[in-house]
């Protein structure tokens, strides 16, 4: 995969938010705290990296194919439906956002070992 300005943006800002996060709140920064919050920012890319995964992946394909062929027959259309598959919609920009949320996971997890030695 190739590094682009995105990963950098989305390593950076949480990372930028947690430093002054703590600076503002507690004056010092430690790394149980810098631990604590990259985990959640962590949490937030990997949750979404693995919804865009799995939508991406074509296990809601059928289903969303039904649902528009089941509206479009309740509408009453006599016209042949085309519908893209959902999975050639959204695309496979999850790669980025699923590698921003492990990076930050690992930065999490090294000041944790941080705080513990």
């Amino acid at each position: 995969m190739k590094y682009s300005k995105k990963i950098t943006l989305l390593i950076g800002l949480p990372l930028l938010f947690t430093l002054l996060w703590q600076l503002v709140q507690f004056q010092k920064v430690t790394f149980l705290e810098t631990s604590n919050l990259c985990f959640l920012f962590a949490g937030i890319l990997l949750i979404i990296g693995l919804f865009w995964y799995t939508l991406s992946s074509g296990v809601f394909d059928f289903f969303n194919f039904s649902m528009k062929k089941s509206a479009h027959i309740i509408k009453g259309g006599s016209e042949k439906l085309e519908v893209k598959p959902l999975s050639k919609s959204v695309g496979t920009g999850y790669k980025t956002v699923l590698l921003a949320g492990t990076i930050l996971l690992g930065i999490s997890i090294l000041s944790l070992v941080g705080f513990y030695l």
